[in-house]
């Protein structure tokens, strides 16, 4: 991997090119038959300046991003204050967002933005986190797996009238996979 990709903590100058990186790579995820209002609709109405300034100003969020040459190819976000859907695993913090530019995909940024999450985490003194993946992203799933991941359940996520099924991944820290080559 190139070392000259850094993961920093975003900040206030970051609000337009982290709106527009979640704008691109959430249609690349969930536009898989097209665009339709309703994803028009929750696309402009959820990935807003406004909105990541206020996730970036949550002192419940943290939030990171890769960064190459000055401009942002991927970001992370951790949300202090979520609760995992199975109540067996209350307590752990969730990654609430982990995106890559496509163009930016398999060559170790989204490794390396996991594992910034997780040492953020331990350093705070957590020993596990929680994720929810789209059931029919099944290039991420093999990700989160690879990286010491299991699936735990289903939820949903939920987008106008519609229901879109959802898996709940979870990592205890001890089962970590440490290859930055995964």
């Amino acid at each position: 991997m190139n070392s000259s990709y850094i993961i920093r903590k975003a900040d206030l100058s970051d609000v337009l090119n982290l709106t527009v990186l979640k704008q691109q790579v959430w249609i690349s995820t969930y536009a898989f038959n097209g665009i339709r209002d309703e994803l028009s609709q929750y696309v402009l109405e959820n990935f807003t300046p406004d909105k990541i300034k206020s996730t970036i100003d949550n002192p419940n969020n943290i939030v990171l991003v890769a960064e190459k040459d000055d401009h942002i190819v991927g970001c992370a976000e951790i949300d202090l204050s979520s609760q995992c859907p199975e109540e067996n695993y209350f307590g752990s913090p969730e990654i609430s967002v982990l995106y890559v530019l496509e163009r930016f995909q398999w060559i170790g940024i989204g490794k390396k933005l996991l594992n910034k999450c997780i040492d953020v985490l331990a350093l705070l003194g957590y020993k596990s986190t929680w994720l929810t993946v789209y059931d029919q992203n099944f290039q991420a799933i093999k990700f989160y797996e690879r990286n010491g991941f299991e699936n735990i359940g289903c939820t949903h996520f939920k987008m106008g009238g519609n229901k879109i099924p959802n898996e709940i991944m979870f990592l205890t820290f001890n089962n970590m996979v440490k290859n930055e080559n995964s």
